[in-house]
């Protein structure tokens, strides 16, 4: 499971960055969704991008709590 909780933050993360560095330096009225113009209100956007964060956020906190609460012989356990 940490491995999917890494992967899913990761990937997470880079939609964040690629949506938050596309837009820059946009004005409201230039705003771009994975390089397509948004033609219509951004506010939905905008409440896409911070649940899109919510999200990513969980799966970090996921993933570090399984790293703070498993021990190594619990990892081991798992390839046996």
């Amino acid at each position: 499971m940490k491995a999917l909780y890494l992967t899913l933050s990761i990937i997470f993360t880079v939609m964040l960055l690629l949506i938050s560095f596309e837009n820059n330096g946009a004005q409201c009225s230039n705003v771009l969704l994975f390089f397509y113009p948004v033609r219509s209100n951004p506010t939905i956007l905008f409440l896409l991008i911070a649940v899109l964060g919510i999200i990513t956020g969980a799966f970090y906190h996921a993933f570090v709590s399984k790293v703070l609460e498993s021990t190594p012989e619990e990892d081991e356990a798992d390839f046996e």
